[in-house]
Order: structure tokens, then sequence, then C-alpha cells
């Protein structure tokens, strides 16, 4: 038996999959301000237990490409506190740190 599936269901189908692999791809945006909410360039943004590192660009944001499993970063810039931030796949678009100046 043969099943024949109509032209609307299989561009539905096609449309899906091609929304599935696009938002696979997107890399998720880290975002780190300072308390008056401005951008902080060149914060340090570093994977716990990898040789992953990346650096915030002139508007405060760092680009993962991709997170495939629970991964706990290191965010650190000087003259602030530095932190630690667990990101997951499941973390969509954008994410958006506030960093303090350290009581030095």
């Amino acid at each position: 038996m043969r099943y024949r599936c109509s032209v609307k269901v299989q561009l539905t189908a096609i449309l899906l999959c091609i929304a599935a692999l696009a938002s696979a791809n997107n890399p998720l945006k880290i975002k780190v301000l300072d308390e008056n909410k401005e951008p902080l360039t060149g914060v340090k943004i570093t994977a716990v237990e990898e040789e992953v590192t990346l650096f915030t660009d002139f508007d405060g944001v760092g680009e993962l490409s991709q997170v495939q499993s629970p991964k706990v970063y290191k965010v650190e810039y000087a003259g602030y506190e530095s932190g630690y931030i667990k990101i997951s796949a499941r973390d969509k678009e954008e994410i958006k740190i506030t960093l303090r100046k350290s009581g030095l």
C-alpha cells in the first residue's frame, strides 16, 4: 500500500526541517554590560573544562557557535568581579550578563 502526501504536507515538512537546521546553526550571543547598562568590550569568557575562550566585541557581545551540552563558563574583566554562568543547548538567542565593579 502506498501513501500519498499532499503538496501542502510535503512543503510544510520541508519548511520545518529547514527551520530546525537554521536554528541549530545560529550562534548564541552573550552580551556583557556594566551596572550602568553600558557594553563592556574585551570581556573574557572561558569554558571551565575546555580550551574554549571568546572575547566580547565593541558592542559587548561574544558568540558561541555551538552549545551541545551544559557547560560552565567563567566571565572575567579587569576591574570587575568575575563570575560563572552555566549555558546549555536550550539557551537561545541572547544571554545578558551584568558585571559589577570590584571593591578594590
